[in-house]
């Protein structure tokens, strides 16, 4: 398959469009046909090596954490799916044509939602999940109000705002 890899850490020049092994779905994993992947800051943070701590790329390696694509095979032990579905997670190596993803983190794309959109979901949300769960002290029942949550617009200079310029 054709992937972007990574063969060392560095800018947006390491990033390499090359053959690279396919992955083989195993118990409890379902191999996709990616559709789309975002890009996320833990992304050129892995690429640039800031991560190799605590999450680093064994070279050759994938980056890619957020994606969306179609099933193409189920590994053993793996209900719920089906061949042909579209479907989106957040996994890893998922800046490839095939990726492995635990069928646990898998979620099926509706109807209603296109698939390459569906690839920006994943980290996103997690993230804001986190973020209102365990960052706040709201109780079930409770009613929040997200407020920016898409960016902050200026319209008087029809142009977004950066934090520098809120500041």
């Amino acid at each position: 398959m054709k992937a972007i890899v990574v063969h060392q850490y560095g800018g947006p020049e390491v990033l390499k469009f090359e053959e690279y092994r396919d992955p083989v779905a195993g118990p409890g994993e379902v191999l996709i046909r990616v559709a789309a992947s975002s890009v996320n800051p833990i992304d050129y943070k892995r690429r640039a090596g800031k991560t190799q701590d605590f999450y680093p790329i064994k070279f050759p390696g994938l980056i890619g954490v957020d994606v969306a694509g179609t099933v193409l095979t189920l590994g053993p032990g793996v209900e719920g799916f089906r061949v042909g579905e579209q479907v989106f997670a957040m996994a890893a190596d998922a800046y490839a044509e095939l990726a492995v993803v635990k069928a646990a983190n898998l979620a099926t794309v509706r109807k209603g939602l296109d698939v390459v959109e569906a690839a920006a979901l994943p980290l996103v949300t997690t993230t804001g999940n986190i973020l209102i769960s365990e960052g706040t002290a709201i109780k079930t029942g409770q009613t929040v109000l997200v407020s920016g949550a898409a960016g902050a617009w200026d319209v008087r200079q029809s142009s977004p705002r950066n934090s520098a310029e809120r500041s």
